[in-house]
């Protein structure tokens, strides 16, 4: 058998002892030793137990005890019952790496803003389309402020009703303009009906009042408003009916409008006359001449409302600012922190990114740090932490006009929120910690030299004792 040589001797053991490679022991029960001793009893039960006794008879005897003893009473079977279903099986629980997905987009100066908006918001619908990512619910964390009280209005319109009631039109329609008015300071919390129901009072007090020209102008906004509200027949006289529906033929002649609708951030919900239509950006919504309710919602800001004055045949343009809540502007005051400080480029995970986690609620916090130049090109760089397991994953840049590099920046982001990519080094998972210690590798290195040092002197010759020891230049 040849001996290997002391280097390879040495480096094989090296090797052995960076990696932290032992022999592994055999499982419990897995050796054909372990599954004999199972099968054996010990010997203080063989000695203690008694041999079983026979409990055949000889034909024609009786056995002693059968003689005396009692016959045991004769028990009925059980009736059949009926089949019990299976309980439906439980839903299995994610995994523990589904955890809740926060994005966030940070401008690095202040023209990216809006493009920062525009990457967030794309950025959330395509996390969220993919499987097994949950995204932050903003509006269960950051609801929009109380809705501010309309009893003042509804107040108006009674007192207003009851003037109406007892034939004083006058002092009616003041009551009723005052109501409008008040309702029109909160086009984003009055119901459309409601305030349609106040136009048409208005009309018909202006109409018994003699002011046919206000009471047409009256039943036009009443149909701008909630265009599927009539007067009540047991309200309103014939003169009422037909006074609304010449308004309603008038409004119908002229040339309708457009208006196209967006807000910052994107995809706010866009509600107008009481109708959904889609979330923004909305292209050319036709819509007839005169002021319309328009509200936006966005989880995580405040409701915005406005009465938006369309132009015949003309096309308008309706693109607000949208105000976050309170939580959610110092959630993005921190994100804003963590984008400019040096703990961005850190391996280990940023104080102000475990506060971000703890205040969303989130496992996972994506944040990309988004500039545009003077050209009006967008570029993002994304970072990714789990502040769980404390990885990261950083520097996935992306493009928002390349579909293919959104795609693939997606991917990647996918790929590290479901645990299928960790990045890292690829050692094993116990030795980071101990290899990264100098005294390891001196150790190692004192192993390895004093095993080479080992080989080198068994595999020099033996000679005889005496000649060891012997005088100077004898061999020694």
């Amino acid at each position: 058998m040849r001996l290997k040589t002391p280097l390879a001797l040495s480096l094989a053991l090296l090797l052995g002892t960076a990696s932290g490679v032992t022999e592994a022991a055999p499982r419990r029960g897995s050796s054909a030793s372990a599954r004999k001793s199972k099968k054996k009893k010990t010997p203080d039960a063989e000695q203690s137990a008694p041999p079983p006794e026979s409990t055949e008879t000889p034909a024609g005897e009786v056995p002693p005890q059968a003689a005396d003893a009692p016959v045991a009473p004769r028990t009925l079977a059980p009736a059949p019952t009926a089949p019990v279903e299976p309980a439906p099986a439980a839903t299995p629980a994610p995994p523990t790496w589904a955890g809740s997905v926060a994005v966030l987009a940070i401008p690095s100066n202040p023209g990216a803003s809006t493009a920062a908006a525009r990457v967030e918001t794309d950025l959330r619908g395509a996390l969220g389309a993919q499987a097994e990512v949950r995204l932050v619910d903003l509006a269960a964390l950051f609801p929009p402020p109380p809705p501010p009280s309309l009893q003042q209005g509804d107040a108006l319109f009674d007192e207003g009703k009851g003037l109406y009631d007892n034939l004083d039109p006058e002092a009616a329609s003041k009551k009723f303009a005052e109501a409008v008015a008040f309702y029109e300071r909160y086009p984003a919390e009055v119901k459309p009906e409601r305030l349609a129901r106040v136009y048409i009072f208005l009309g018909a007090s202006r109409l018994l009042n003699g002011d046919a020209a206000g009471g047409q102008e009256a039943f036009t906004r009443a149909q701008l408003t909630a265009p599927t509200l009539q007067p009540e027949s047991e309200l309103f006289g014939q003169d009422v009916h037909e006074a609304f529906n010449a308004a309603k033929v008038a409004l119908s002649r002229q040339p309708r409008g457009t208006l196209a609708i967006d807000s910052v951030p994107s995809g706010a919900q866009v509600v107008v006359k009481g109708e959904s239509l889609g979330t923004t950006p909305l292209k050319d919504v036709e819509l007839a001449p005169g002021p319309h309710p328009v509200v936006l919602t966005l989880p995580g800001y405040a409701p915005f409302g406005v009465f938006q004055q369309v132009a015949p045949a003309q096309r308008g343009e309706l693109r607000p600012t949208l105000e976050p809540t309170p939580g959610l502007a110092a959630v993005r005051s921190l994100a804003t922190t963590v984008s400019t400080s040096r703990s961005l480029q850190s391996d280990t995970l940023p104080p102000e990114v475990a506060q971000l986690g703890e205040k969303l609620g989130a496992r996972y916090v994506v944040l990309a740090r988004v500039e545009q130049d003077r050209r009006g090109r967008t570029e993002a760089v994304l970072y990714a932490w789990d502040v769980q397991l404390k990885n990261r994953l950083r520097g996935v840049e992306l493009n928002p006009e390349e579909p293919r590099e959104r795609e693939k920046a997606v991917r990647e982001l996918h790929a590290f929120l479901t645990g299928k990519h960790v990045p890292g080094p690829s050692l094993p998972i116990a030795l980071p910690a101990l290899v990264k210690k100098p005294w390891f590798w001196a150790a190692v290195g004192g192993v390895a030299v004093a095993t080479t040092a080992g080989i080198l002197m068994a595999s020099q010759p033996q000679k005889p004792l005496g000649v060891r020891l012997g005088s100077f230049g004898s061999g020694w």
